[in-house]
């Protein structure tokens, strides 16, 4: 008798404890929970103020929906226009954006194209120009970079400029030819990142930069630190060009041309 009062009691703390341990893991599982989505807070873009932007922050488009003639031609048979995805500068849906960067990297949503050959050119506000280069096109369908090379001039902090980007259709470039532009302006880091940022993460880093209207340093880091993210990259992504307006092309490959 005294024996089954025993293993009573005994089964007793063998549950009350198994009941706190279970509490315990529950706790610790939602604490890391929260501090997981305090290390990895959302990254969405906020435009910068408007007194900030250009006069007019329109983008630039050609005659036929951004698609050489003959590439039209072929593929209105195919494909209604309003289902097709054309020529797409990656740039927020304001077509205005900063960066803290030089010679920041443009990128390009490509269709297939017949075009062999694109232009990059810089404009300042005002039209001045500022750069413009060749670039060589290898058949690439989705998203592709423009890296600036080393030669080229730096962008002046505080001043507006034009990006665009155009397909040439024939041998030589044409008015015709479709072209895409966006206007971005290079800031100060340190207006638009905090003190407390040398101990931020790359991920943190790039929220900051997004909720600031950098929407080019935020791109870069979302797709040249991809491994970071483990298994919610794709969310990110998609979410970051849906706050930009660019959810139609966030299926599309990101093309790598190193």
């Amino acid at each position: 008798m005294k024996f089954f009062k025993r293993s009573t009691k005994l089964q007793q703390s063998n549950k009350t404890f198994l009941t706190l341990m279970s509490s315990l893991i529950l706790w610790s599982s939602i604490l890391t929970s929260v501090a997981t989505a305090n290390l990895t807070p959302a990254i969405l873009f906020q435009p910068p103020p408007e007194e900030e932007q250009p006069e007019t922050t329109e983008g630039a488009a050609s005659r036929r929906n951004r698609e050489c003639y003959q590439d039209f031609v072929v593929n209105r048979q195919q494909e209604p226009i309003r289902n097709r995805l054309t020529l797409t500068a990656v740039a927020p849906n304001n077509n205005y954006g900063l960066t803290v960067n030089e010679r920041p990297d443009f990128w390009v949503y490509l269709p297939k194209t017949s075009a062999q050959q694109a232009i990059l050119t810089i404009k300042e506000e005002g039209i001045k120009p500022h750069w413009e280069q060749p670039i060589k096109l290898a058949g690439d369908v989705g998203i592709v970079k423009i890296e600036l090379p080393d030669n080229a001039p730096s962008l002046e902090i505080g001043k507006n400029y034009q990006w665009a980007l155009v397909l040439v259709c024939g041998n030589r470039p044409n008015p015709n030819d479709p072209v895409v532009a966006a206007w971005i302006k290079r800031v100060d880091e340190s207006q638009v990142v905090d003190p407390d940022s040398p101990r931020k993460n790359i991920i943190q880093k790039a929220a900051s930069y997004a909720e600031k209207g950098v929407w080019y340093d935020a791109l870069d880091i979302l797709i040249e630190e991809k491994e970071l993210f483990v298994d919610d990259w794709q969310d990110r992504w998609f979410n970051y060009l849906q706050s930009g307006g660019l959810d139609k092309i966030a299926d599309k490959p990101i093309i790598s041309r190193e």
